[in-house]
This record gives structure tokens, C-alpha cells and sequence, in this order.
């Protein structure tokens, strides 16, 4: 294992002064918690231009025809609000920033099993993301395929896309890295004693996170090369007037896509399990089966790609597999949430603000996973398929389970991060 830069224990690591000065004893550092923050200082900054370009968004489609910006400008708004919101903020957020910051200590580990890459993954982190943004600052204008890069358009606009494809790319190794030191960290840096029935809850959704993010993230990573490769040598892949098929990039895409909102939603689902009990003042209902459920939903969810695709052409067949597959992934969600509130039944309830987060999670996830029920049916689906129904299932499952989690993470973990309580008033 690498060494990570040591804090003394009787020094915060926020005072810490090492042998750099200034900003490069934070970027230099290798200790978990500053790069947690490292992160979450960058995704604060990321998060403002995604809700800026969200937002100029609605205002557009407020009322019928132009109202702010053209087609073509809407487009290429979509595409970065997209491919920030999705690749910078919800798949790597919470991840990257609480798992970085509390892995190590819920498991009882100095810090994570590779300090070193862990800032590598920063680094790649940073680097996707000025990729992307310079997409919109030079070149012939802003990507404006989407955050999906869809083939055949994507490699027949004349738009600035290479640079938005490569960061992505490059995020993806971010991904990659920071799973893999969380599998090693867990498998091998748990504290004597600590079996892995033992566990916090927490933990044990970074743990299934991670495999998700080593396994899955390849499969995208080597598309977009593909669609790179498409563009500068016109290799045919996916481009049917050389012979390629479109219908394959998809499939490759949702592969990968389809289980990255796992990796959005499943550290959320371990931070509620975390606050609730807390709040509560019980232990959490059914931990076992939050445990299996957490593995059961990172597996299944490798196999329900095709319900993106019902409306793209396939075999009855299939189309019956993944929609049942679709219900059978809704089966472990359901039981965390009949856990939460069976925690809460007959607690104590402490209502303060990360309590008050948790119930927002779990009443607008609830929302968001009944519906996505009505699009995993085909009968409902081939009406509501890209539609703002759709639109809204995501937002309802990203924000309203993503960014409620987040926020009461924040709530729930600023005095152990801060050194102090969070304004009440604010």
C-alpha cells in the first residue's frame, strides 16, 4: 500500500501545514479528507454552470417558440448542462466526495489503500472537466448532440465535440481509479475485528458502487474512443453508410449508462441509511437485507440496459426480458425504502436538518421510482419514450435522490469535517 501524507492527530486537517505553502498543500496532498474537499470545492464551481445552463433551459421552453435563445444554442446547452450535471456532479459526487472523506474512517483505516492515485483521480477529475468546458470556448462551436454523443450525429456535426468526447474519457478514468482504491481500501483496510457483516451501511453501498464503476466504466470509455475514431478516420463502425450500425453504439452506451445511475443513487440510498437511524435514535431495520439489496441492485442492474431502447427496434423477445428485469430492479429499491420507514416507526425522532433531507429523499425517490415502473412497462413506454415524462423520471430519481442526499450529507457530516455545527439559521 502507499503512504499518505500523516496528519498528527492533535492537528486539524484543515490547519495541517506541510512542506508546500499556500494552494499546493492542498493539491499536493495525498490525505483523503483534503482530496474529498478538493472535490467538492471543484463540484460546487461545475454545479453552478450546470444549474445556470439548467435554468436557461426552462426559461426557454416557458412558452411556445423562440423565448431566450435559439434552436441551435438549446441544443448545445442541453449537451453541456448534460455532460456536466451527469459525468461531473451525480455519477462522481457523493463517491468522491463523503465516500473519500469517511470510508476510511467507518472501516478504521489510516486512509484509503492508494493515497496517491486517489489524487491522481483528482487530477483526471480536473482535467475532464476543463476539457469539456473548453468544447464551448473554442473551436466551431459548442457540442450540441446531447450528453448521449449519438451516432450518426455525432460524428456528422460540424460542431467542437472532440474535446467534450475526450473529456469524458478522461473522467472516466477518474471513476475508474477512485472504485478500484475503494475495493482494495474495503477488502484489505478494515480494522481488526470488523467483519464485513459489520459494516456500516454506508460503506457497504461505496463497496457496490465500486464495482459498478470498475467494471462498467470500460464499456463507455472505449465507445467514446470509437466515436473519436469515427470522426478523425471514418472507421465504420457505427456510421451505416460505411457499413457501421447505430443500434450498436447504443446498446454500448446504455450498457455502461444504464448502471451508472447506480453509482448516482446507491451511495445516496447509504447516506439515508445513515441519517435515518441516527435521527431515529434505533438501529437500522434490516440490515441484512439493505446489504443484500445494495449488491442485488448493482448486479441486476448490469442487465436492464434495453428499456432505453424499445422504441430503437428489437426482438419481442427481448423487449419482454428487459421489461421484466426493469420490475425486478424496482425490488430492491422498494425494500430499502420499507427499511427507512420501518427504522423510523416508533423511533424518537429528532427532527433536524439532515433528518428533514432524508424524508425529502425518500418521498421524491419514491415518485421517481414509480414512475420509472410505467417506463419499464412497453405498453407505456413506446408512448412516453423521450418525452419530458422522461425528463422528469430522471430529475426526480438525480436531484430529487442525488441532490437531497447530498445536501443532508453535507448537514449531517459538517461538524465532523468543519470542526463545527452548521448554521441553523441558513
Amino acid at each position: 500500500m502507499q503512504t499518505a501524507t500523516h496528519i498528527p492527530h492533535d492537528v486539524s486537517y484543515l490547519d495541517y501545514k506541510g512542506k508546500y505553502k499556500g494552494i499546493l498543500n492542498w493539491i499536493l496532498s495525498t490525505d483523503h479528507k483534503r482530496i474529498a474537499l478538493l472535490y467538492m470545492y471543484s463540484m460546487m464551481v461545475l454545479f453552478l454552470v450546470g444549474v445556470g445552463l439548467g435554468l436557461a433551459m426552462r426559461l426557454e421552453l416557458i412558452a411556445p417558440g423562440k423565448t431566450v435563445v435559439e434552436a441551435q444554442t438549446f441544443n448545445a446547452m442541453f449537451t453541456v448542462h448534460g455532460v456536466i450535471m451527469i459525468f461531473m456532479i451525480v455519477i462522481p459526487g457523493l463517491a468522491a466526495v463523503f465516500g473519500n472523506f469517511f470510508l476510511p474512517l467507518m472501516i478504521g483505516a489510516r486512509d484509503v489503500a492508494f493515497p496517491r492515485i486517489n489524487l491522481l483521480s483528482w487530477y483526471f477529475y480536473i482535467a475532464g472537466a476543463l476539457l469539456v468546458i473548453s468544447s464551448v470556448l473554442f473551436g466551431n462551436g459548442t457540442p450540441d448532440t446531447g450528453w448521449t454523443f449519438y451516432a450518426p450525429y455525432s460524428f456528422k456535426t460540424g460542431t467542437n465535440l472532440l474535446p467534450a468526447i475526450f473529456g469524458a474519457f478522461i473522467l472516466g478514468f477518474s471513476s475508474i481509479l477512485t472504485g478500484l482504491n475503494f475495493i482494495v481500501t474495503i477488502h484489505r483496510m478494515r480494522a481488526p475485528g470488523m467483519t464485513w457483516l459489520k459494516m456500516p451501511l454506508f460503506p457497504w453501498t461505496l463497496y457496490a458502487t465500486a464495482w459498478i464503476q470498475l467494471l462498467a466504466t470500460p464499456v463507455i470509455g472505449i465507445t467514446l474512443v470509437l466515436v473519436a475514431l469515427e470522426r478523425i478516420f471514418n472507421i465504420g463502425v457505427f456510421d451505416p453508410a460505411l457499413g457501421g450500425d447505430p443500434i450498436l453504439y447504443q446498446h454500448l452506451f446504455w450498457i455502461y449508462s444504464h448502471p451508472a445511475v447506480y453509482v448516482m443513487i446507491l451511495p445516496a440510498m447509504g447516506v439515508i441509511s445513515e441519517i435515518i437511524p441516527t435521527f431515529s435514535q434505533k438501529h437500522v431495520f434490516g440490515y441484512r437485507a439493505i446489504v443484500v439489496s445494495s449488491l442485488a441492485i448493482a448486479f441486476v442492474g448490469y442487465f436492464v440496459w434495453g428499456h432505453h431502447m424499445f422504441t430503437s427496434g428489437m426482438s419481442g423477445t427481448a423487449q419482454y426480458t428487459f421489461s421484466i428485469l426493469t420490475f425486478l430492479v424496482a425490488i430492491p429499491s422498494a425494500i430499502k425504502v420499507f427499511n427507512w420507514i420501518s427504522t423510523m416507526h416508533k423511533g424518537s425522532l429528532n427532527l433536524e436538518a439532515p433528518f428533514f433531507w432524508a424524508l425529502s429523499f425518500i418521498f421524491v425517490f419514491m415518485i421517481g421510482g414509480l414512475s420509472g415502473l410505467v417506463l419499464g412497462a412497453l405498453a407505456t413506454n413506446v408512448h412516453v419514450h423521450d418525452t419530458q415524462f422522461v425528463v422528469a423520471h430522471f430529475h426526480f430519481i438525480v436531484f430529487g435522490g442525488v441532490g437531497f442526499s447530498f445536501f443532508g450529507a453535507i448537514h449531517y457530516w459538517f461538524p465532523k469535517m468543519f470542526g463545527r455545527m452548521y448554521d441553523k439559521v441558513w
